[in-house]
């Protein structure tokens, strides 16, 4: 009988994810079945069902470790920021990373679009607690480097705006294509329907921001 080490299982699971991950890229999720990705990892589908029991277990990793990263990243360059960073200065960087994500990270966006209506239905909930503990862990990190920075923000309320920006992005997603159907435009055409994801997504945080550090204020 082949033993792996436990360090062996993890590299063979992170392989799978990210051959999942690489089909994602170009597919959509449902056209991604559990047999493509076995084969395109080099591994039995036996194997794959030791590693992931559903294929929703292995995007819903994904989801939870490219955030985790992503806010890594976050940390690491708001340290790099000066002392003192005024509310526009906070402010145009939420814009940015808004553009940024949706512009750079569409696959992380992507599947953090799915989590809620596709995801959490079959995927591990004792494995998807854990990876939420260690994003938890992540995001405290991140409000707290960004309380050091910016005057009258919590740590609490500096981890809370990205779940914000999280919402307003996944939320504009799933109303996408009401002016399609099966992505051919319908017609009539359904202009009021149409949603531009950038300019939507920045102009309702923007909004948002505004109202946010104006009841600072008060």
């Amino acid at each position: 009988m082949n033993i792996l080490t436990e360090k062996q299982r993890t590299e063979k699971a992170e392989k799978i994810a990210d051959t999942a991950l690489q089909l994602f890229q170009t597919r959509s999720f449902g056209s991604i079945t559990m047999s493509q990705i076995a084969a395109k990892s080099g591994v039995g589908k036996g194997t794959l069902f030791n590693y992931f029991e559903t294929k929703e277990n292995i995007f819903m990793r994904l989801l939870l470790s490219g955030y985790q990263d992503y806010f890594e990243n976050l940390i690491q360059d708001f340290q790099k920021l000066p002392s003192h960073v005024s509310v526009e200065e906070f402010s145009n960087f939420m814009i940015n990373q808004t553009q940024y994500l949706i512009r750079d990270k569409s696959v992380l966006v992507r599947l953090n679009a799915l989590r809620a209506p596709v995801l959490e239905g079959r995927a591990n909930m004792d494995q998807t607690l854990t990876g939420r503990q260690i994003l938890y862990e992540t995001s405290q990190r991140l409000g707290q480097v960004i309380s050091e920075h910016v005057t009258f923000i919590s740590k609490s309320e500096a981890s809370h705006l990205f779940i914000v920006q999280s919402a307003i992005i996944s939320g504009l997603m799933n109303m996408m294509g009401l002016d399609e159907f099966d992505h051919e435009q319908l017609s009539p055409k359904f202009t009021d329907f149409k949603i531009n994801l950038e300019t939507d997504a920045v102009q309702t945080l923007k909004f948002y921001l505004t109202g946010f550090f104006a009841s600072k204020k008060q």
